[in-house]
């Protein structure tokens, strides 16, 4: 049985008290009994995960464990092979990074993700609708500080 199979996912959360509620989910999301598989590759197993509006959870696993693939399925990257996703008590179809975006769901991407030249706050904002061909990037700065 391959290490991504047999590797467990582990989930530790931190209560962010006051962070501001704006464009993201407002009560909880949940995936439930998500699979994915990959030729020759059990990624996620039925795994499940819950948050609540106001948390911060880290995944924490071996290399191969399904961490990112976990991710990419609810930033709409990769569609699950089973598993339903809940989000304030509505199951959605994410299909596509658009599709979580609208719902209100962002994601940081690991390194190779990102633009070399551009900074943190750069990085981060790409995915934003606001803002048209420009962006305030010092308005941007202040909100990912709130």
């Amino acid at each position: 049985m391959n290490r991504a199979a047999t590797t467990a996912l582990h989930s530790l959360k931190f209560p962010m008290d006051g962070l501001s509620k704006e464009r993201v989910v407002k009560q909880s999301m949940e995936m439930k009994n998500i699979v994915k598989r990959f030729p020759g590759v059990l990624a996620n197993n039925n795994v499940n995960l819950t948050i609540q509006a106001g948390e911060i959870h880290a995944l924490l696993g071996e290399n191969g464990a399904g961490k990112s693939t976990l991710m990419q399925i609810l930033y709409g990257f990769h569609s699950m092979d089973s598993g339903e996703i809940w989000i304030d008590g509505k199951r959605v179809h994410l299909g596509s990074p658009k599709d979580a975006i609208a719902l209100g769901i962002g994601m940081v991407h690991q390194e190779f993700m990102l633009v070399r030249p551009f900074s943190v706050v750069e990085n981060t904002v790409l995915g934003l609708r606001e803002g048209g061909a420009l962006l305030d990037l010092q308005r941007a700065s202040k909100k990912l500080r709130e």
